[in-house]
């Protein structure tokens, strides 16, 4: 499957085939099949709008403390395996769409409320606590014609990945625990 690029976006250079079909499966680990679903639904969409994916391997991915595991027959201690885990999940997404991709950790308070913010670069937001509403405007300011026909509003629960294009406006909503959240930026590479 190809997907197209923009200047300043991932691979921004030449394009890149994410192939889905095939026995590529076998005998991959949870953290592939996770990376390989975030990349099938970024080739799909990047460039047209918003979307939301249920990735596969998320259970054997996210650890019961609120992060990214580095692997299930050795999870490490939790704060290294953590860390370990959440550059494994960069890395391998950055391979697949040819592009840096760069982490941090978010966390919303419980009935947290965001005036909303613009996406300066592609954002996959990953719910690994909790969860939280979110809402994304139907076109970036400026642009003549809308994506959607009105804004994507959704409830975020752990498991689930919100893409985000670079200059949509985005919120983060209604946290009713505290809700910890993987936002992934992808960055053009450096050559």
């Amino acid at each position: 499957m190809n997907h197209g690029t923009r200047d300043g976006g991932c691979d921004a250079k030449r394009e890149r085939d994410v192939d889905y079909e095939g026995d590529w499966s076998k005998g991959k680990t949870g953290l592939d099949l996770f990376v390989r679903d975030l990349a099938l639904c970024l080739s799909v969409h990047r460039d047209r709008g918003p979307a939301l994916v249920w990735p596969d391997g998320a259970d054997a991915v996210l650890s019961e403390d609120g992060g990214v595991r580095r692997g299930r027959a050795d999870p490490g201690p939790e704060r290294e395996g953590v860390a370990a885990g959440t550059a494994r999940l960069t890395s391998g997404l950055g391979d697949l769409l040819g592009c840096r991709v760069g982490s941090s950790y978010l966390t919303l308070p419980t009935g947290a409320r965001s005036t909303g913010d613009t996406a300066a670069t592609d954002l996959v937001l990953l719910p690994v606590r909790g969860s939280c509403d979110g809402r994304v405007e139907p076109s970036p300011p400026g642009q003549t014609r809308a994506v959607l026909d009105r804004a994507l509003e959704l409830r975020l629960r752990v498991g689930e990945a919100l893409y985000v294009p670079s200059g949509f406006g985005y919120e983060l909503n209604e946290a009713h625990s505290p809700c910890t959240l993987l936002v992934l930026a992808l960055h053009p590479p450096a050559w």
